[in-house]
């Protein structure tokens, strides 16, 4: 184990025992031309596990030309690949490992002669198995040169793609038959096949297509693994823009209302005076003059509907505020641009062609670089469908929450628009037995990606997430809290809007709920 400790230097990776320990166990049966099938929970750094198995072969032989091989065959595994190539420059294993290839990019445009020097030349090859078997048949049947040779180990990122199913139940598919005979021909190059399956089903079927003896290593108790949050900050001028403006338009009747009722009372607490019921007890026409309400007594009836005036403005100012932060543009510009609404909003609506203009370009998920090209899309909307690409591909369990209908189903809409699978939209409206039965298949297979609204994720327990994104932040801290409990040990990010009134919310919801000792880079302002 001190060997391994010293694996570490010159590693900017953070030091993880059971990391060590796993690499230990794989070694001892690699080494000896054996296969392992590591089964840990999805965020415990496999992929950081394989990079240190690779470096410590590699020690062991100095002198030698050692090549590796990580592969993968899940849905955009050039995307996986391409991750985990990255994840290795990031963390310093470049100056460790040696040239690192990338076929799928590194080798376009190049000749099937020079494609080969590449391979032959590399240390670690990051290439999806239908590009590895394709060059390898074409290198060798061509050049009578194989790429494979001198492999010491493949890694087999997301094992659960070596198998597919037919009617007679797992079978092996096809790249990965290829890949099997290549390597029993080769001497048995030891496989370290990696996967986060709770199916257990499924790890018995991985196993059964090996075909020989593979030792299986397992650690459920990772799971649930500490709960990681995340601050996700979105700069976007024409938010800030709308939101200071918003704030500017409070300040008048937040001084009536101080100035008729108490100088002392704090904006934040007048906003939420608002919406909290006083506008139904000073519009009671039955209650009598002076009219008290908590310590505050109205005396004149002026002041009455000077206090009218002022808390409907504010309690629209708010509405427009939330719609802004946390729903589509669409439903912020359709309520500013209400009749009712025009000459509280005026100086809002001379803002919106910046929203209206705005476009974003969006990834397909198969193949990231072509983009869909949107109009009308909440910033946050945008962060969330990069964030669900980057761990939809590695083989997560998603969960989305809003508390707006229309920003759960724009979610649910460009998803879907583009091509991403396995996702599911419950709200309130949804009927029971299909919530239920959406939920049943979250837990198991074909749904990976649930987005919810407050009443759609009710009484939820889905241990089976692995990520949580927060498309909103809600001032009632209990209610985030749930959400985060809703899957025990994940990777939770929360999208802030900088330089808004939403700051002060996540710097209260980081102090009170996710760590007192968290600092949150923000300003000390509270939300309004």
């Amino acid at each position: 184990m001190d060997d391994l400790d010293n694996l570490f230097t010159g590693l900017t990776v953070e030091k993880r025992d059971y990391q060590l320990t796993a690499t230990q166990e794989i070694l001892e049966h690699v080494l000896s031309n054996n296969s392992v099938l590591l089964n840990y929970p999805y965020g415990t750094g496999k992929t950081i596990i394989a990079l240190l198995t690779f470096l410590a072969i590699k020690t062991k032989n100095p002198k030698e030309h050692v090549k590796f091989v990580f592969t993968s065959a899940r849905e955009a595994a050039a995307l996986r690949c391409r991750q985990a190539l990255e994840m290795a420059k990031n963390f310093g294993f470049v100056d460790k490992l040696g040239y690192l290839f990338d076929p799928k990019t590194g080798g376009k445009g190049l000749s099937l002669a020079q494609k080969a020097k590449m391979y032959n030349a590399s240390n670690v090859v990051f290439c999806p198995i239908t590009t590895l078997m394709n060059d390898r048949f074409q290198i060798k049947s061509r050049l009578n040169i194989d790429i494979l040779n001198s492999t010491q180990l493949i890694v087999i990122d997301e094992a659960t793609d070596i198998i597919a199913r037919s009617m007679t139940g797992f079978r092996l598919s096809k790249y990965f038959e290829e890949l099997f005979k290549v390597r029993k021909s080769k001497n048995n190059i030891p496989l370290l096949t990696m996967t986060g399956t709770r199916d257990q089903t499924r790890a018995k079927a991985i196993l059964s297509t090996l075909e020989e003896e593979v030792h299986l290593m397992q650690r459920p108790e990772l799971s649930p693994y500490e709960t990681i949050t995340q601050r996700c900050s979105i700069v976007r001028e024409d938010y800030i823009t709308s939101d200071q403006q918003i704030s500017a338009l409070m300040t008048k009747p937040i001084g009536i209302v101080q100035e008729i009722l108490d100088p002392n009372l704090n904006r934040l607490d007048i906003i939420k005076m608002s919406y909290g019921g006083i506008l139904e007890r000073l519009s009671d026409l039955n209650a009598s003059l002076p009219l008290r309400i908590g310590k505050f007594a109205i005396e004149t009836e002026e002041d009455r509907q000077q206090l009218i005036n002022a808390f409907v403005t504010l309690f629209k100012l708010a509405h427009a505020r939330l719609l802004l932060l946390e729903s589509t543009p669409g439903e912020y510009l359709k309520y500013i641009s209400l009749e009712e609404n025009v000459e509280i909003f005026n100086p809002l609506l001379e803002l919106k062609s910046e929203l209206i203009s705005h476009r974003v370009d969006l990834p397909q998920f198969e193949n990231p670089e072509e983009k869909t090209t949107r109009g009308l899309i909440h910033p946050k909307v945008e962060l969330a469908i990069n964030l669900v690409h980057e761990h939809l591909v590695r083989g997560a369990k998603i969960l989305i929450f809003t508390r707006y209908l229309a920003l759960g189903e724009q979610m649910n809409m460009i998803l879907k628009i583009l091509k991403f699978p396995g996702i599911q939209y419950l709200s309130g409206q949804t009927p029971e037995d299909t919530r239920r039965i959406i939920l049943d298949r979250f837990r198991e297979v074909d749904v990976d990606v649930l987005i919810f609204t407050p009443v759609g994720g009710r009484g939820l327990n889905l241990g089976e997430a692995d990520i949580v994104i927060h498309l909103d932040i809600t001032s009632n801290l209990d209610e985030m809290t749930q959400r985060r409990e809703r899957a025990r040990g994940c990777l939770e990010y929360v999208l802030v809007l900088e330089r808004t009134s939403e700051e002060g919310k996540i710097k209260e919801y980081f102090d009170t709920i996710v760590s007192p000792d968290t600092k949150v880079n923000s300003e000390e302002n509270q939300a309004e």
